[in-house]
């Protein structure tokens, strides 16, 4: 299948994003639930929601941790509207503004980071952005602190792309029927070559890697106790924790 969607992100696919990603993402309740456990209680520290989107990983750590800051940032204007209208009850304790994942300026922060988390975003950056974004965010995180990453990533061999595509067609098809009792949302995931392992040449912003590959990369920025803590449908969920100064980073081999 070939894809019909635009050579490069755009507001107009972070408008059908907001419209269909309920229905797109598999399990996305389960996904931001499991996110937010892996982050430790920060007290009233900062956590940092990378490529926040509409905000419902930013509103899940708000509810979490009613003492926390959270960050949200964002390269699109129609995202970052929404979040700051979904979370505006939480006042100065969410912070929204706008940023390019791949430019390192945003990097710095006058505070430690107590967690980061991200969804659906590094995979837009290649191998080389990747590892240099890991080892920058590792730099960012106080000793404690977790990198919780949800992301697609590329199976290893043509047999798990293939399975990776199948189910998540079934994934949507199912959350379509479940949450709006027809299949509009479904049709509209084929229509579009939303499933990117359907595809026979794939976006050119959508750039997944191995999951063996970004557990490495975690390891060599200097996380430990790194790990994949969930996976379906080529979505998964990994990261790590930064070590205090007594322990001994430990790199995956």
């Amino acid at each position: 299948m070939q894809s019909e969607r635009p050579a490069a992100w755009s507001e107009d696919e972070s408008r059908a994003f907001l419209d269909q990603g309920r229905f797109f993402v598999p399990e996305r309740e389960e996904q931001i639930e499991t996110v937010v456990r892996l982050v430790p209680d920060p007290g009233s520290g900062h956590l940092l929601d990378l490529c926040c989107g509409e905000g419902l990983l930013s509103k899940a750590l708000l509810e979490r941790f009613p003492n926390a800051a959270v960050h949200g940032l964002d390269g699109s204007a129609a995202m970052l509207a929404r979040a700051q209208e979904t979370l505006s009850a939480f006042g100065d304790r969410f912070e929204a503004r706008a940023f390019d994942l791949a430019d390192a300026a945003w990097r710095s922060f006058p505070w430690p980071l107590h967690g980061i988390v991200s969804s659906l975003a590094v995979h837009h950056l290649d191998d080389r952005e990747k590892r240099r974004l890991y080892r920058d965010l590792a730099a960012l995180l106080a000793p404690g602190g977790a990198l919780v990453i949800a992301d697609l990533i590329q199976p290893a061999h043509t047999l798990g792309t293939a399975a990776a595509a199948k189910a998540w067609d079934e994934a949507v098809r199912r959350r379509s029927l479940d949450l709006a009792g027809n299949l509009d949302a479904y049709n509209a995931f084929r229509d579009t070559g939303w499933n990117l392992y359907a595809m026979t040449e794939p976006d050119p912003y959508d750039k997944p890697s191995r999951v063996l590959d970004h557990l490495h990369w975690l390891g060599q920025a200097g996380l430990v106790d790194v790990d994949v803590y969930w996976l379906k449908a080529g979505h998964a969920i990994y990261g790590g924790v930064k070590a205090s100064p007594s322990r001994v980073a430990k790199t995956p081999s």
